[in-house]
């Protein structure tokens, strides 16, 4: 860009502040939520050199999940500050259409108009930048600490060096302005010299045609992922059912001038014909179609991916709650008390009414040819584990589960590509072992881990991992009551928990659910709070826009109560919109899952339940809806003011 196109950016810039607020706000809060999600990713490893050989096993297994949890964090966090970003940018070009017609009159080109929309949206981003950065450099410390105060680590995070949040955050600000601005600095370009002259202008609804190719595409990847998922296993559901909703979303934006104000005047349909603010709301919506689609687009974003991943993680949650019923065998479930695991094992193998307990032992073994892998495996003994957790094979024969070999369950062949003949390499009792796959048994997590090791080649090891649960298989003809009875009687003074599988089953299933819950909180919350201010700027930012026509109906009689209904029906309408279209991919994207899950189960015998999270997706609903018509109260304030002294 020449010195000349440089200095009009931001003489414009200057002039059309308040056009570029909007996109100020949102891209210095972009900015702020990619440099505290670097913060987050970078202080894993800084924790891991602060801590250097001190490092515990343990620690190098939260640290590692906590790597992946900030990496999915800093994806979604990424696609809603490009996808807010670019929506924002959208209204700014729709704001100046008749200075930009101004500009072609006066001789302007088509390519010169879009590098000057270029060159102020690079104005604009380089001063968001440093405010977000200038923002996010103190938060990180707190933020850090917060995450440890919340439960989700108890080590102490080291914050990272403060250059590495601007050096990663800074330049992804100007990438996700230039990508915002770049349709609407063609769009700009495309504005004729009549512009000028016009008072009104009607925006063309059909989409154009790059629009209609990533539609498109995106609806084919949809419908492709539809049909792979139809005998894939629930972790691949799962898996697309994070990824799917924000191509489902791109996929409805593309279209959006067709969905968002038709979907809108649909459903002020039952009061338009009571309510005259109701009907002028509709009108105004059906015309502004980009201003509208622009409005919606946070509100379908933010309900599409978070309901989409409450729904997947409830339903993933009755797959394995059902998995227990088809699979656990032992009536019983007891949970040895600190420091008493070896003696509540001997107390009951002791006791005449146990036929055989099932102890289930977990550690953390090296793999990989270097041993730097930290995975968690399972001491299997196969005679107890068959009866007492009905552990099978799916593959292979759990019978020549004995020596230097491994069982792997089907999510492990499908995370590794190792399956039935393969091979692992493990460092066991400081030697490196190769491990050879003999069976592949059926995922479950609750009763079993994705790597099963034969307890005889673990002997050493076991000492030091006290059994987390011991299944107890009753003498055949012994009522579940009198085993219990008698359970109870030989686990005095051990501080030992007692359980019917029933119980346990439970009890574990509303563990997982809270477990999900808190992740899904950590995952989406800086999106969350992103998107609520998106809402909040794309709301006042349309009201904005409509000020001409506030002012028009002001001379032609209307109200200060008629303007501020008319407002906060375009409100409720455009968040109503966008809120059936996120609800559409959720139902969608929940059927995916409930499908596959159902069909992994069906052979079982066991129905699988159905529990939709209500309150967490009724929440998100009053979220979007409070935010947007608070928004429009206060946009209508001042439009009012205006509206009727003009």
């Amino acid at each position: 860009m020449n010195p000349a196109m440089s200095r009009l950016s931001r003489q414009t810039v200057r002039t059309s502040w308040p056009a570029y607020l909007g996109a100020f706000v949102a891209l210095a809060s972009g900015v702020v939520l990619i440099a505290t999600t670097v913060n987050l990713i970078g202080s894993v490893d800084a924790t891991l050199t602060d801590l250097g050989s001190r490092a515990t096993q343990e620690q190098h297994h939260q640290l590692d999940d906590l790597t992946s949890m900030f990496g999915i964090m800093s994806a979604i966090s990424l696609f809603m500050a490009i996808f807010v970003v670019g929506s924002t940018f959208g209204f700014v070009v729709a704001t100046r259409r008749r200075e930009l017609g101004l500009l072609r009159l006066i001789g302007a080109t088509g390519p010169q108009v879009r590098r000057l929309v270029l060159g102020e949206s690079v104005v604009v981003a380089a001063g968001a930048v440093i405010i977000g950065c200038l923002i996010a450099t103190p938060l990180a410390a707190p933020v850090l600490d917060l995450i440890r105060r919340i439960g989700l680590t108890d080590l102490h995070l080291v914050a990272p060096a403060a250059w590495l949040a601007w050096a990663i955050a800074a330049p992804s600000g100007i990438v996700v302005a230039l990508l915002g601005a770049w349709r609407s600095s063609r769009r700009a370009a495309k504005i004729p010299p009549s512009a000028a002259l016009r008072e009104a202008a009607i925006e063309r609804s059909r989409p154009s045609i790059p629009q209609l190719l990533v539609g498109t595409l995106c609806l084919a990847t949809v419908l492709t992922a539809t049909v792979l998922t139809q005998h894939a296993e629930p972790l691949f559901a799962l898996v697309a059912s994070v990824l799917l909703p924000e191509v489902i979303v791109i996929a409805l934006m593309c279209f959006g001038t067709l969905l968002v104000p038709r979907l809108a005047a649909l459903l002020a349909l039952p009061f338009s014909s009571h309510d005259v603010a109701a009907r002028l709301a509709r009108d105004e919506l059906r015309a502004a179609v980009r201003t509208t689609t622009s409005v919606a687009a946070p509100v379908i974003a933010i309900s599409a991916i978070a309901g989409s991943m409450l729904l997947a993680l409830s339903f993933t949650a009755d797959w394995t709650s059902a998995q227990d019923r088809a699979q656990l065998h032992a009536p019983l479930v007891v949970r040895p008390g600190a420091g008493h695991e070896h003696e509540a094992a001997a107390k009951l193998t002791a006791d005449p009414s146990v036929k055989l307990v099932d102890a289930r032992r977990r550690f953390t073994v090296l793999f990989g040819d270097d041993g730097h892998e930290r995975l968690e495996v399972d001491a299997i003994d196969v005679t107890t584990a068959t009866v007492a957790r009905g552990l099978h094979a799916t593959k292979g024969s759990l019978g020549d589960l004995h020596g230097t070999a491994a069982a792997v369950s089907e999510t492990q062949v499908i995370d590794s590509g190792t399956g039935l003949g393969g091979h692992l390499k493990a460092r066991v009792n400081g030697h490196m072992v190769d491990l050879t796959v003999v069976a592949v048994v059926p995922a479950a997590p609750d009763l079993y881990g994705d790597i099963l090791l034969p307890a005889d080649l673990v002997a050493e090891d076991l000492d030091n991992a006290p059994a987390d649960e011991l299944f107890v298989v009753p003498e055949p003809g012994t009522e579940t009551g009198a085993a219990m009875t008698a359970v109870s009687r030989a686990l005095a003074g051990t501080d030992s928990q007692l359980l019917t599988a029933e119980e346990w089953i439970t009890d574990v299933t509303d563990q997982v659910r809270r477990s999900n819950n808190f992740g899904l909180t950590i995952l989406l919350g800086p999106a969350g709070f992103y998107a609520a201010i998106a809402v909040v700027n794309a709301t006042l930012i349309g009201a904005t826009q409509r000020r001409r026509q506030h002012q028009a109906l002001g001379l032609l009689g209307a109200t200060r109560d008629q303007l501020r209904r008319t407002a906060l029906w375009q409100a409720a309408l455009i968040t109503g919109a966008g809120l059936v279209l996120g609800g559409l991919t959720t139902a969608f994207l929940g059927w995916l899952v409930r499908r596959t899950v159902t069909a992994d189960l069906a052979d079982t015998g066991v129905d699988v339940p159905m529990t939709t999270p209500w309150l967490p997706l009724i929440a998100i609903v009053m979220a979007c809806v409070g935010l947007a018509l608070a928004a429009a109260i206060a946009g209508a304030v001042g439009l009012q003011k205006r509206a009727t002294t003009s």
